[in-house]
C-alpha cells in the first residue's frame, strides 16, 4: 500500500476522506488496545508479545501517510496519542491494583520498552514510572498522615516495609545513568516516615532477641558440619546482624542529621544483641556437663569460635552502618559514635575470649602441674629430654586437639594462655624447691627451650618475640640466677636496686647526696646533702629521720663498715650536710654491681627503728672513678637527687634464691634481708 501511495499522483476527495475515515478507526482501535496494553498483551504469553509488535509496526506505518492528507485522518500527532492512551492504562491498572487484596508484580517492561522503543521511539519505561511514581507518592503521603496518629507497633512494621519499598524505587530510579530522585515526587517522603521507622527499630532489636535466644537454646554447641568450628547459633547470629546491615543500606535515609542518630541508635542495638548472644551462650555451656577427665572441652572450643565469628559479623555490621556521606567525617573514616561503640564491643568480646580461653585452659592446669612435678622429681641421673618427655607428649596430644577444633585466631589465644600457664607452673615448681641440685636447674633450663621450640613450631605456632617475653624473661632470670655463686647472686640485689633508680617514685621522698673519689688518698666521699618528703612515720605526722651510708655487695667492701647521719627531729624535709669516707680502692668501685646504699630510717625511742625508704647510687659514674677528679678539693662533683623507695619484691626474690644456700656468706646475707623485711612490716 506504501509503495502504490508513492506512486499514486493523488486520490479524489472521496476516497481519501474514505481512507482517512479507515486509518483514524484503525488508530483508535490500537490506541484502545494499548490502555489496555498488560490485559490484551501479557508480557509472559510469546504470542500476544508478537502481535503487539505487529500492532506497533502498524501505527508507526501510519504516520508515514499523515503529511499526504489533505484531511489529516488524526487529531494529534500519534506519538502523543500513544502516550496518553498508555498513560491512561497505567491509571486504570494502577487503580485496580490499589483495589486488588492481593497485588501481584509484574516483569513486563524490559519486554514492551524495546518494543516500543525500536518501533515507535517512545519511552514507555520513563513515562510509566513517573506517572505511577507520582501516583504511589500521592498515595503515601495521605496515608502516613492518616496513621501517624494511630501509631502502633503493628502500624509501624507496616508503614516501615513501605518505606523500604518506596526507598527502593528512588534507589532504582537513581541508578538509571543520567537520572536524579531528587526530581521525584517521592523525594522527602522519609519525613513523615520518621516516627515509625525509630519504632520500627525496637521491633528489630526484640526480634533479634527473641532469634538469638531461640538459636542458643536450639544450639547444641557442635560444629554444623564437618567443615566449620563454629554452631549453629554463631550462624544465626551472624545472618541477625547482616540482616540489621542490609536493612540500614536499604533504609537509606537522605537527611544526614536524622541518619546520624538512626545510624546510632542501631550501632548500640547490634552491640547490644552481640553482648546478650554472648552472654546466652557463657550461661548455655555453664549448664554442660564435662565429660569426665576431659582436658580439652569441645562445646567450649565451639563458644569461642561462635564469640569470635560474631565479633567479626558485628564489626562488619557496624563499619556498614555509616551514614551519608557528607554527615560528619571524611569518607572512610568511620564516625566518631560508631568508632567508639566499635571499639566498646571489641573490648567487651575480647574480655568474653580471655573468659572462655582461661575456662577451657583452666581444665589443664592439674594435668600441666602433674607433669611439670614430675620434671622436678626425675632423679639427676636419667637424661633431660626423658625427664620431659611424658609434658611433652601430653602438650602435643592436647595441642592436636585444640588445633582440629579451634580457628587460627582463637588457637594462637589458647597457645597464649597455656604458654603463660606452663611458666607460672615451672616458677612454682622452683619456689617450692630449695637446696636442690644444679642439675635440677640445667634441668629445667631444657625444660624452657623445649617449650619455647614446641611452641613456635618452626614459625607455625607462636612468634618468638612474644614466646620470650613477660613471665619467660622472668622465669629466664631466676634460672640464670639459681645456677649463679652466692656472690653472683649477691650482686644481682645490688644491681636490681640501681635499675630501680630510673623509675620516679615520688611517693617515698627524695634524697640529695653528692660522691667522688680521691684517688691520692684512696678513699670515697660521701655527702649526704638534705632530705625532702618523707612519709611521715609518728602519730604526729612527723618524723626524727637519719640516713645510713653503706657500700655494696659486701664481698666487693669486706673491711667497710657503714656510717650513719645525726637523727634530726620532728621533720620531714631533713638537712645534713654531712660527709663520710671510706677507704677502698678504685678497682671495688669499677665492679659492676658496686654501689653505694642509702636508707632512710625513722628513730624510734622506745621500739625499733621503722624503715623509712632507700636509694642506691652507682660507683662506676663517680667522679674520680672512672675518669681522673678535676678540682674541687672534696666537694667536688655535682649534686644527684635520688628517688626514695620500698623495695619488697626485691627482698623476697633475693630471699627465695639464697635461703637454700647452707654457706656463712649466704646465711648472712639472708639474716641482714630478713631484718630489713621486719623493718618494712608497717608500710603505709
Amino acid at each position: 500500500m506504501q509503495a502504490h501511495w508513492e506512486e499514486a499522483p493523488s486520490l479524489p476527495q472521496e476516497q481519501e476522506e474514505s481512507l482517512a475515515d479507515s486509518l483514524s478507526a484503525f488508530s483508535e482501535f490500537g490506541l484502545q488496545l494499548l490502555r489496555q496494553l498488560r490485559d490484551y498483551f501479557p508480557a509472559t504469553n510469546s504470542t500476544a508479545v508478537h502481535r503487539l509488535e505487529l500492532l506497533l509496526k502498524c501505527l508507526g506505518k501510519l504516520q508515514l501517510f499523515q503529511p499526504s492528507f489533505e484531511i489529516c485522518p488524526f487529531e494529534s500527532e500519534l506519538n502523543m496519542d500513544i502516550a496518553a492512551a498508555l498513560k491512561r492504562g497505567n491509571r486504570e491498572w494502577y487503580d485496580r491494583i490499589l483495589n486488588d487484596k492481593s497485588p501481584r508484580e509484574q516483569f513486563c517492561y524490559s519486554v514492551y520498552a524495546s518494543l516500543f522503543h525500536s518501533i515507535l521511539n517512545v519511552d514507555v519505561f520513563t513515562l510509566t514510572f513517573r506517572q505511577l511514581e507520582r501516583l504511589v507518592a500521592e498515595e503515601a503521603w495521605v496515608l502516613t498522615e492518616e496513621l501517624s496518629p494511630k501509631m502502633t507497633l503493628e502500624v509501624a512494621s507496616g508503614l516501615f516495609e513501605l518505606y523500604l519499598t518506596l526507598a527502593d524505587l528512588q534507589r532504582f530510579w537513581d541508578s538509571i545513568p543520567g537520572r536524579d530522585s531528587r526530581s521525584l515526587a517521592l523525594a522527602g517522603i522519609h519525613a513523615p516516615f520518621l516516627p515509625a521507622v525509630k519504632l520500627w527499630f525496637q521491633v528489630l532489636r526484640d526480634q533479634a532477641k527473641w532469634r538469638l535466644q531461640g538459636a542458643v537454646d536450639m544450639d547444641t554447641l557442635e560444629p554444623v558440619d564437618a567443615s566449620s568450628r563454629h554452631s549453629s547459633s554463631a550462624a544465626t547470629a551472624g545472618l541477625c546482624l547482616s540482616h540489621i546491615q542490609e536493612l540500614w543500606v536499604r533504609l537509606a535515609w537522605p537527611d544526614p542529621a536524622q541518619a546520624q542518630g538512626l545510624g546510632t541508635q542501631l550501632g548500640q542495638d547490634v552491640c547490644e544483641a552481640t553482648l546478650f548472644y554472648t552472654e546466652l551462650l557463657r550461661k548455655k555451656v555453664d549448664t554442660q556437663p564435662g565429660a569426665a577427665g576431659e582436658a580439652v572441652s569441645e562445646a567450649l572450643c565451639v563458644v569461642l569460635n561462635n564469640v569470635e565469628l560474631v565479633r567479626k559479623a558485628a564489626g562488619q555490621a557496624l563499619k556498614g552502618l555509616a551514614w551519608p556521606e557528607g554527615a560528619t567525617g571524611p569518607e572512610g573514616v568511620l564516625p566518631r559514635p560508631l568508632l567508639s561503640c566499635t571499639q566498646a564491643l571489641d573490648d567487651d568480646l575480647q574480655r568474653e575470649a580471655h573468659t572462655v580461653t582461661a575456662h577451657l585452659t583452666s581444665k589443664m592446669v592439674g594435668d600441666i602441674r602433674k607433669y611439670v612435678q614430675h620434671i622436678s622429681l626425675s632423679p639427676d641421673s636419667i637424661q633431660n629430654d626423658e625427664a620431659v618427655a611424658p609434658l611433652m607428649k601430653y602438650l602435643d596430644e592436647k595441642l592436636a586437639l585444640l588445633n582440629a577444633s579451634l580457628v587460627k585466631g582463637n588457637l594462637s589465644r589458647v597457645l597464649e594462655a597455656l604458654w603463660e600457664l606452663l611458666l607460672q607452673a615451672i616458677l612454682q615448681a622452683l619456689g617450692a624447691n630449695r637446696d636442690v641440685s644444679a642439675d635440677f636447674y640445667s634441668r629445667f633450663h631444657f625444660t624452657l627451650e623445649a617449650l619455647v621450640s614446641f611452641f613456635h613450631a618452626e614459625g607455625q605456632g607462636l612468634p618468638l618475640e612474644s614466646l620470650r617475653d613477660g613471665s619467660y624473661k622472668r622465669l629466664k632470670e631466676e634460672l640464670r640466677l639459681h645456677k649463679c655463686s652466692t656472690r653472683e647472686c649477691i650482686e644481682q640485689f645490688y644491681l636490681d636496686k640501681l635499675k630501680q633508680r630510673t623509675l620516679e617514685q615520688n611517693r617515698f621522698g627524695r634524697l640529695s647526696v653528692r660522691c667522688h673519689y680521691e684517688a691520692a688518698e684512696q678513699r670515697l666521699a660521701v655527702e649526704v646533702l638534705h632530705a625532702a618528703d618523707l612519709l611521715p612515720l609518728d602519730a604526729n605526722g612527723l618524723s626524727d629521720p637519719f640516713v645510713i651510708v653503706e657500700l655494696g655487695p659486701p664481698h666487693l667492701f669486706p673491711l667497710v663498715r657503714s656510717q650513719r647521719t645525726q637523727v634530726k627531729t620532728r621533720t620531714l624535709h631533713p638537712v645534713y650536710d654531712e660527709l663520710f669516707y671510706f677507704s677502698v680502692p678504685a678497682e671495688a668501685c669499677r665492679r659492676r654491681a658496686a654501689c653505694v646504699l642509702f636508707t632512710v630510717m625513722d628513730h624510734d625511742w622506745l621500739s625499733t627503728n621503722d624503715f623509712a625508704g632507700e636509694a642506691a647510687l652507682g660507683l662506676g659514674g663517680v667522679t674520680g672513678v672512672a675518669r681522673p677528679q678535676v678540682g674541687g678539693g672534696a666537694r667536688a662533683g655535682q649534686p644527684v637527687t635520688l628517688h626514695l623507695c620500698r623495695p619488697r619484691a626485691q627482698v623476697r626474690s633475693a630471699l627465695r634464691r639464697l635461703e637454700g644456700r647452707t654457706s656463712k656468706e649466704a646465711q648472712e646475707f639472708v639474716k641482714k634481708l630478713k631484718e630489713l623485711e621486719k623493718c618494712m612490716e608497717a608500710d603505709p
